[in-house]
């Protein structure tokens, strides 16, 4: 009897979670190392009105707080859960306000309006809809996240910079969305992750041999921030989010093979007046916009430039005064690719019109720039291209956008990461760390399990 009591106790004790770690739901098959991986709750929906779960194989729907089996269901049968005040579960009010989806089989996936997750699927009840919640190693969590991210057609060296990357990421990130019950969102605002629908064999093999691995800076994680395209040099923190960050530091990017690498957008005068004035700046007609010139990076002691040459700054000036707007927001409010951008004014005119245009290396080319105006006017000409670019007052001169890159600059560019991984020396298995080490300024990599 003692034996028997003996054996259930070192049961009991090996299955007990590593201190610091939530209790994986289900065992990670894919990982030698599953026990020490820390859990992440990825918040796949909020407010959901309904979802659709089903599965392979036999599974339950369990109440969180008191462990009560709520519902039972086989193979391929389908569970609608909505909820109006409360849970309800294939038409079933209940009481719990928040419950798991277990299978019977750790190794099948579970699906969630058509598309499929490992680990276990939470739901809680909020005041307007559902919260679905995807609970799961780090490491699979990242298995969804890179196939969204970055091509599996790229070098491998480039992929395992990413894997690292977005491990760190998410490791920092912990807790970021607590207030609404989850760790990280499945969107843009942290990391768009696609679950297993998204996974490919060589990205998924890119995480486990980089597994466990983060950046860290002072022995701390640091978020791994990356965008696709740094237009020839990324930027320092403070310029675009305000913050100083050691680690993020602008430095020469090698993206000038991305075929979005430069990009264009024009405006007529009254668009972009118009624009002005629905975002609440009502500065009456546009007659000027300020903005020095790009110039080749790194850019030093400017007020409306960054280091990389991207907008900090930029002033809109209108008859009934003017707006002073950071770069980030004339990005949003524009829609443009960047803040690495410069500006021309082109007074009514033909359809095209020769135009110099500097990249960020310094580089000049001529461009036949469209004047989508009424062929009716005078010949088009360049008003300005000095700090101050005047407008003629007409509401038909165009405001053309000539930019590089994409994405806010900071950390590790991917198209960047992608050319230096294709010059990597033959039969280097490590150089992704190189890569890590130029886009992040004074890191270590560090493997945590």
């Amino acid at each position: 009897m003692l034996r028997k009591a003996f054996v259930l106790l070192l049961y009991f004790l090996l299955i007990l979670p590593l201190p610091g770690f939530a209790a994986p739901a289900n065992p990670a098959p894919v990982l030698k190392q599953a026990a020490a991986v820390p859990q992440i709750r990825v918040g796949l929906w909020v407010n959901q009105p309904s979802v659709v779960l089903s599965a392979d194989v036999k599974f339950a729907v369990v109440d969180n707080d008191t462990g009560a089996v709520l519902v039972q269901l086989g193979p391929k049968e389908k569970l609608v859960a909505t909820a109006v005040d409360k849970l309800i579960l294939n038409g079933r009010p209940q009481t719990a306000k928040s419950v798991r989806m277990a299978v019977e089989d750790s190794k099948s996936f579970i699906e969630v309006n058509k598309r499929h997750y490992r680990g276990t699927i939470e739901l809680m009840t909020a005041k307007k809809g559902l919260t679905v919640i995807n609970r799961l190693p780090v490491e699979e969590y990242v298995y969804g996240i890179i196939g969204k991210e970055i091509s599996p057609y790229w070098p491998m060296e480039a992929i395992k910079a990413q894997a690292v990357a977005s491990r760190s990421y998410a490791l920092a990130n912990l807790n970021k969305h607590a207030q609404q019950g989850f760790d990280v969102c499945a969107t843009t605002d942290c990391q768009v992750y696609g679950g297993v629908d998204d996974e490919n064999l060589k990205t998924n093999r890119a995480i486990d041999e980089t597994a466990g691995m983060v950046l860290t800076y002072q022995g701390k994680v640091i978020p791994g921030y990356f965008h696709s395209s740094g237009g020839g040099y990324t930027e320092n923190s403070e310029n675009v989010w305000g913050s100083y960050l050691p680690y993020l530091r602008g430095v020469a990017d090698f993206d000038q093979n991305n075929p979005n690498y430069s990009w264009e957008k024009q405006f007529s005068a009254a668009e972009l007046q118009s624009l002005l004035e629905r975002a609440g700046y009502a500065i009456g007609k546009l007659e000027a916009v300020e903005l020095s010139a790009l110039t080749p990076p790194p850019v030093r002691n400017s007020l409306d430039r960054g280091i990389s040459g991207r907008v900090n700054e930029m002033i809109f000036i209108g008859s009934k005064g003017s707006v002073t707007l950071p770069g980030t927001k004339v990005r949003s409010l524009l829609s443009l690719k960047s803040t690495l951008f410069d500006i021309s004014v082109i007074a009514p005119g033909n359809k095209t019109l020769e135009v110099e245009i500097t990249d960020s290396y310094g580089d000049h080319e001529t461009k036949e720039i469209p004047v989508n105006l009424p062929p009716n006017k005078q010949k088009g000409f360049l008003l300005d291209r000095d700090s101050i670019r005047h407008i003629g007052g007409t509401g038909q001169e165009l405001i053309v956008f000539n930019g590089f890159g994409s994405g806010h600059g900071l950390g590790m560019s991917q198209w960047g990461a992608k050319a230096m991984a294709e010059k990597a020396p033959a039969n280097s298995p490590e150089y992704f760390k190189a890569i890590l080490k130029h886009y992040y300024q004074g890191i270590e990599i560090k493997k945590l399990y």
